[in-house]
């Protein structure tokens, strides 16, 4: 084996044990090799590496419960002030931009209001790096990030950090990362939202084995992230899994994208909302881009008994059965996952993702692929972002 292979599996060795320890710290090193398949010899020279550089801490010897014979087990745990990086969420009218920690944990945070979709495409990167440079200046030297992601709505190109379309604003072809990368001198990604909800959701413990899962992101639109064979699928230029904009009903209902009939323009908030405001007079709100309440306020009066409302829960629900047919048909994943704030009227949309599947897919083809929602109570997108971060320092 050549010098250079050797090194490039040692930096993939120390990628996966911190991200492992990220996940599941504290953890005794006998654990991480376990999980890992990886040697002890392995495993005590990378972490030995890690804890001379402060990015691993050694904690007090714990006993593996109750008496146990022998030596206590050491833990180990990642050095939550040994780097930070920053998360910027762009979507329609806000701009979150937030500080997180070498565990990924969230340290700070701002929130900044912008109309996005009435300004210009120089305003609106003016607006953002300004807020970012403001940010980053109010941060004690010590907490200064070394890298940033940013998460936007849209289709992106992963590879350039361009904004090849976004609902965000109406212009196209924003060069995003080259500007950011030019004003803070920091390596910057740039990657569709829907795909960090996956990062994030493959987090957690009770998914990150799961080598070929598709994360469904429901909110203002539909996105989905893929994993396969254990790796993010983007395609050639990060544009894959743009779920929302398969076409459900030819000349259907107005998409947001320009085009009629996709999923997305069933489904999305601003969808359901518009079509809810045809059924029941609802008090004006931004139909682009409805608060949380007014979302809300739908399945509550679902829930007291409208029938005009379960019936549109039902029929957005039908098309998405509908479009994850297609997505178990061509990849039969091991798990489909759905989440989002758009899960808020899954009890409502279930009956309807159901009577979809059944109706377009052929029942042997499901076999394979479970699907199910996550109600997450932490923001599982930001997770995944700050760890898209982190992993350009690991």
């Amino acid at each position: 084996m050549k010098k250079n292979d050797t090194e490039q599996i040692r930096i993939a060795n120390r990628k996966l044990i911190i991200n492992y320890v990220r996940i599941n710290g504290p953890v005794a090193r006998v654990d991480i090799g376990r999980a890992l398949k990886l040697s002890p010899a392995t495993i005590t020279q990378i972490t030995s590496e890690l804890q001379k550089s402060g990015r691993v801490l050694e904690l007090s010897s714990e006993p593996d419960g109750g008496i146990v014979r022998g030596r206590p087990r050491v833990l180990i745990d990642l050095a939550s002030d040994a780097s930070y990086v920053l998360v910027v969420k762009l979507s329609i009218n806000e701009l979150r931009i937030l500080l997180g920690d070498h565990k990924g944990n969230v340290v700070t945070e701002a929130i900044y209001e912008l109309q996005t979709r009435e300004i210009n495409c120089e305003q609106l990167t003016g607006k953002l790096l300004d807020s970012i440079e403001s940010f980053i200046k109010k941060l004690p030297k010590r907490q200064k990030p070394k890298a940033i992601c940013v998460a936007v709505q849209g289709v992106v190109n992963g590879v350039t950090g361009e904004i090849l379309w976004s609902p965000v604003i109406k212009e196209r072809n924003i060069q995003l990362r080259g500007l950011i990368e030019e004003r803070t001198k920091l390596p910057t990604t740039v990657i569709n939202d829907a795909n960090c909800l996956a990062i994030g959701i493959r987090q957690l413990p009770l998914y990150q084995d799961l080598k070929d899962v598709v994360v469904v992101m429901l909110g203002h639109g539909l996105g989905m992230g893929c994993f396969i064979n254990g790796a993010l699928y983007q395609g050639p230029s990060g544009g894959a899994g743009e779920l929302g904009h398969l076409n459900y009903m030819p000349n259907g209902a107005q998409c947001l994208c320009g085009k009629r009939g996709c999923v997305e323009a069933y489904l999305g908030d601003y969808a359901l909302f518009r079509d809810a405001r045809m059924l029941l007079p609802f008090a004006a709100d931004d139909d682009l881009h409805p608060t949380e309440e007014s979302m809300q306020a739908l399945v509550d009066l679902a829930d007291a008994g409208n029938a005009d409302l379960v019936d549109l829960f039902h029929r957005a629900g039908v098309a998405l059965g509908y479009a994850l047919a297609g997505v178990i048909g061509i990849l039969s994943p091991e798990k489909i996952i759905i989440s989002g704030p758009g899960v808020r009227s899954y009890k409502y949309l279930d009956p309807g993702i159901k009577a979809g599947l059944a109706a377009a897919l052929v029942p042997v083809l499901s076999m394979d692929t479970s699907v199910e929602v996550a109600n997450l109570n932490i923001d599982q997108l930001i997770v995944g972002a700050i760890n898209l971060a982190l992993q350009a320092l690991d």
